[in-house]
């Protein structure tokens, strides 16, 4: 472009062409494949010609569709998050349950031994349950 004698602002909207920006798009082949968020647009794309018309209409169509992507990979990752918060919660009230039945299996023990044994379990889930609550500290959803 340099030695075509191109101005510095064509110079600036027109990149050198890597590889990678060469590939074809999997899309276009292989369109119900998995893991097409990985997915990047070359520069060229996104560049926007307002000369030709039904160009414009046909790369409007295709940020439309880019876009759509996008947003189903926000919210995909959205109800993950959400999702693994609860699963920490869950799981705090799992290790909770887990300490109360053996405190009251401890309880109802009559022998010491017994006892002593679900004494240990309801103090081994207290302790999942306090290193949970300090691991998740800040990103359970419920806390209750």
């Amino acid at each position: 472009m340099l030695r075509l004698g191109a101005d510095s602002d064509t110079v600036a909207v027109y990149q050198p062409l890597k590889p990678q920006d060469l590939v074809v798009s999997k899309e276009v082949t292989e369109e119900n494949r998995h893991g097409q968020g990985s997915d990047k647009l070359a520069w060229f794309w996104r560049i926007n010609n307002t000369e030709d018309s039904q160009k414009n209409l046909w790369m409007n169509e295709f940020y439309r569709v880019n876009w759509l992507k996008a947003k189903a990979w926000y919210d995909r990752w959205s109800e993950e998050l959400k999702l693994v918060q609860h699963e920490m919660f869950w799981t705090i009230s799992w290790f909770r349950t887990q300490e109360e039945r053996w405190r009251v299996r401890a309880d109802e023990s009559i022998k010491n031994g017994n006892r002593a044994y679900a004494e240990r379990q309801a103090s081994m889930w207290a302790e999942f349950s306090a290193q949970g609550l300090k691991n998740f500290e800040g990103k359970l959803l419920i806390t209750s």
